[in-house]
């Protein structure tokens, strides 16, 4: 069937053409798309955390697993980490153990996935640090995005606070301090701090606008993070950035790196 030009007019004619959106309907689909996604975009943002959360729980109960493996190879004992750096530089004692133990890491071209199980996923500045050059100061050494503290010498308890470096002193397990966590999150930050006082500032990025701390809140103040106890289980923390020394302690040098870890413990 052939439709011409007079068949068209004629049905145009009769009402039967094709209408388009106007602009008030055009606007009104908008404000409703609009309205829907900024009712779902929270809930979105929400479960990723969650799923972030839960990835780094597993990954510091694989940590778990590893350090229970070697201390039933070794008398008990932890890693040691004598020749470790801060918290996060670790030594070649830990690089064996992850090697033998957990997953081998060596420092890459390109950052680290988020499933890296030596890294929490939502650890931007270890990855970032990552990539330095083998001509940073510390070459022996290689970064993990945790805090792993035992089996440490007194001269990298540096950020010691309330007895905190009797956590990380201890050498074997079900010891002193056997509820004291042995991995942590990085809530970790940059500012000044007078700890008699506990009053200074923190800021939450470095000078290129990298965030220093894990499981952030949209400003980069950290959430909360997770803590690795010995038996292998772990307990999520809250930060409260406006009472720091009433839920997680704070360690570190005036002028520099500002660390949050400190839980009550018993011995």
């Amino acid at each position: 069937m052939i439709i011409t030009e007079k068949d068209f007019l004629s049905v145009k004619s009769a009402g039967f053409a094709r209408k388009g959106f106007t602009l008030i309907e055009l606007l009104v689909v908008i404000a409703i798309i609009a309205i829907l996604a900024g009712m779902l975009l929270p809930a979105l943002s929400k479960a990723k955390s969650q799923a972030h959360r839960t990835l780094c729980v597993s990954n510091q109960k694989q940590w778990g697993i590893a350090l229970h493996l070697y201390a039933g190879d070794n008398d008990n004992y932890f890693p040691d980490n004598s020749d470790g750096v801060h918290w996060s530089w670790m030594g070649k004692t830990m690089q064996t153990f992850w090697k033998d133990y957990l997953i081998e890491s060596r420092r890459t071209q390109t950052e680290k996935n988020k499933f890296h199980v030596i890294f929490c996923p939502t650890d931007k500045w270890h990855r970032v640090a990552d990539l330095w050059s083998k001509d940073d100061p510390i070459p022996d050494r290689i970064l993990t995005g945790f805090f792993y503290l035992p089996n440490r010498s007194t001269a990298s308890a540096e950020y010691n606070v309330n007895g905190v470096q009797d956590w990380i002193i201890r050498k074997k397990m079900n010891g002193p301090f056997r509820n004291a966590p042995v991995l942590i999150d990085r809530l970790q930050g940059l500012g000044t701090w007078n700890v008699a006082q506990n009053q200074g500032t923190v800021k939450w990025h470095t000078d290129d606008q990298i965030p220093t701390a894990t499981h952030r809140n949209s400003d980069g103040s950290p959430q909360g993070g997770n803590f690795l106890f010995e038996d292998g289980h772990v307990d999520w923390y809250n930060f409260n950035v406006n009472n720091a020394r009433g839920t997680i302690d704070l360690g570190g040098r005036l002028g520099s790196w500002l660390c949050f870890y400190k839980i009550p413990i018993s011995q």
